[in-house]
């Protein structure tokens, strides 16, 4: 999906929130946006947004000397998601459709942004989470999804943020007890950025228990393929079944060819809803044009 120009308030959003977090001083975020603005007045505006972000993030972190301000709020938010775990994990083994209710559930801990509150509310987290099994899914292609994997001997799973990895490692669960033939990979950041899922994310939660953990070799938000290891590509390219989730790999992967590549994600803003033809706040599982 291509830059969109509102994107280019999130870049400038992004340096307020992370200087922010930081305790930067105010000449400190200044100098900070003045130079990403100059980054973005000669950016390609044909990349993603994704791609373009990563050198925003680059220039925000130099300044902070710190290449993961997101470490101890990701460490944080994982932590209280591995609190919750039993009671989603009750919610998708007493659903009539434990498939469908996982998807959704998985799909909805997408809504939950970590990196943007600072703060839990487990009650509001619950909340949310015990109405995803009764939403209703703007493009649904999770039938066409299920058969896919029905058919498949290895799935790749592109994780997305700090918290709702506890929950896509549910899902994970659910796949593994209903499509026992399944290898599964677990696809996460090179280095970190944002709230994005790095290996360090994954071995907190234990996603090694039902899936191999695979770095992408890239630090960009989503998954920007031309910037990932050749090995991560080749993972991607044999890989019968992909499951990209969140907003940012579908950015970054919606033009990509696959012959069964499904976007899992809510679209939390106006330029992603109408790429994928959908009301904002939409939730969605949509299979990507091969």
């Amino acid at each position: 999906m291509q830059l969109n120009l509102n994107c280019l308030l999130c870049n400038l959003k992004q340096v307020l929130t992370v200087s922010s977090l930081a305790g930067a001083d105010e000449k400190t975020t200044e100098l900070i946006m003045r130079e990403v603005m100059g980054y973005l007045k000669d950016a390609d505006y044909a990349r993603s947004n994704p791609e373009v972000i990563r050198g925003t993030w680059e220039i925000i972190t130099k300044h902070l000397q710190d290449a993961d301000p997101y470490r101890e709020i990701r460490s944080s938010y994982n932590e209280e998601l591995l609190g919750l775990a039993p009671a989603v994990r009750s919610m998708i083994q007493e659903a009539e459709d434990s498939f469908d209710a996982a998807l959704k559930l998985a799909i909805t801990a997408n809504l939950i942004d970590f990196a943007a509150s600072h703060s839990f509310d487990q009650k509001m987290v619950l909340e949310k989470l015990g109405c995803a099994r009764e939403q209703t899914l703007a493009v649904d292609e999770s039938t066409t999804l299920k058969e896919a994997l029905r058919e498949a001997q290895t799935l790749l799973y592109l994780g997305d943020n700090c918290g709702e990895i506890v929950i896509d490692k549910l899902f994970l669960e659910e796949l593994r007890r209903e499509f026992p033939q399944l290898t599964m990979y677990f696809g996460v950041r090179g280095t970190p950025i944002v709230n994005d899922v790095t290996f360090e994310d994954a071995l907190q939660v234990g996603m090694s228990e039902v899936a191999r953990v695979i770095s992408n070799g890239d630090g960009c938000l989503g998954t920007v393929l031309h910037r990932t290891s050749v090995e991560f590509q080749q993972v991607f390219k044999e890989t019968d079944v992909v499951i990209a989730k969140g907003q940012g790999n579908y950015e970054s992967l919606s033009e990509t060819a696959h012959k069964n590549l499904f976007f899992l994600f809510m679209a939390k803003c106006e330029a992603v809803a109408q790429a994928a033809g959908v009301k904002n706040m939409s939730i969605v599982c949509q299979k990507a044009k091969a």
